[in-house]
C-alpha cells in the first residue's frame, strides 16, 4: 500500500475544518446570541445523526429526536434550578430512549452526554468568559489535529484496533504532549495566580477525555456498522465525527466542576 494514501483525505480534511472553525470562532466571538444559537444547531444536528444511527429504517425518528432535544436544550439554558435541570435530563433520556430501535440505552445515555456537553460549554461562555471557550476547544483541537498527525507519521501499535482501527498509542501519547505544551503557553493567560502543574494536569485529563469521547462514538458507529454518523461534512463525516472529543472533555470538565464546587 502507498505509504501516502493515509494523507489522500487530509486536503478536504483541513479545508472543511478550517471552514468550520472559522463559523465556530465567530460564533463564540460575535457575542451571546449567536453563540446559543450554534449550540442549538449543533445539539439538534447530532441527534438527528444519533436517530438516523439507532433508528436507520424510521425517517421520522431522526427528526423527533432532533426536535425533543432542541426543546429539552432551550429548557435547560433557560431554568437556573438544577433540580428542574436535572428533572428535565431524567425526561430527555426516557423520551430519547422511546425514539431509538436498537442500543436503546447507550443512545439515550450518548444523548444526555451532547445536551450536558453544550450545557458547559453555554455555561462557560456565560459566566467565565470567552477565555475558557478558548482553552477548551484548543485542548480538543490540538489533540486530535497531534493525534492525526503523529499517528500517521510514527504509526506503532495500535490502541483498539477493534473499536478504532487507525488510532495508535503514538498518536495518543501525541495528544498529551500537544495538549501539555498548549497549556503551558496558555497559563500566564488564563490563571497566573494557580500552580502550572495543576493547569497543565487538568488541561492533560481533559486531553484524554476527548479522546475518550472520539473512541466512544467510534465504537457506537462500529455497533451500528456505519462508517460516519452522517456526511454533511467532507472529510470528516459528520457532525457527530467532528464534536465527539468536545463532548467527551465537557462532560469531563463538568464533573470537574462538580467536584471542585460540591
Amino acid at each position: 500500500m502507498n505509504k501516502f494514501s493515509d494523507w489522500s483525505d487530509f486536503p478536504i480534511r483541513l479545508a472543511s475544518g478550517l471552514f468550520l472553525l472559522t463559523i465556530s470562532s465567530l460564533c463564540i466571538f460575535y457575542g451571546n446570541l449567536s453563540f446559543s444559537l450554534f449550540l442549538i444547531f449543533l445539539v439538534g444536528i447530532m441527534h438527528w445523526e444519533l436517530g438516523k444511527m439507532l433508528s436507520p429504517l424510521t425517517t421520522p425518528t431522526s427528526w423527533f429526536s432532533f426536535l425533543m432535544s432542541v426543546i429539552v436544550f432551550c429548557s435547560l439554558i433557560n431554568v437556573e434550578n438544577y433540580f428542574w435541570k436535572s428533572l428535565i435530563l431524567i425526561f430527555n433520556f426516557f423520551f430519547q430512549k422511546s425514539f431509538f430501535n436498537q442500543f436503546t440505552n447507550f443512545g439515550a445515555f450518548y444523548s444526555l452526554a451532547i445536551i450536558v456537553s453544550g450545557l458547559v460549554f453555554y455555561e462557560l461562555r456565560q459566566e467565565l468568559g470567552v477565555i475558557y471557550i478558548v482553552w477548551l476547544v484548543g485542548i480538543v483541537i490540538l489533540t486530535d489535529i497531534a493525534g492525526y498527525v503523529v499517528g500517521r507519521l510514527i504509526r506503532g501499535p495500535k490502541i483498539m484496533p477493534r473499536i478504532s482501527p487507525k488510532k495508535t498509542w503514538s498518536g495518543v501519547f501525541g495528544g498529551w504532549i500537544a495538549a501539555s505544551v498548549f497549556a503551558m503557553f496558555f497559563f500566564d493567560y488564563f490563571n497566573p495566580q494557580s500552580l502550572m502543574i495543576t493547569f497543565v494536569l487538568c488541561s492533560v485529563i481533559l486531553s484524554i477525555a476527548s479522546q475518550i469521547g472520539d473512541m466512544t462514538q467510534s465504537h457506537l458507529k462500529r455497533l451500528c456498522e456505519v462508517k460516519d454518523s452522517s456526511n454533511l461534512l467532507p472529510g470528516h463525516g459528520g457532525f457527530m465525527d467532528r464534536f465527539d472529543g468536545f463532548i467527551g472533555a465537557a462532560v469531563v470538565l463538568a464533573v470537574i466542576f462538580v467536584w471542585i464546587y460540591r
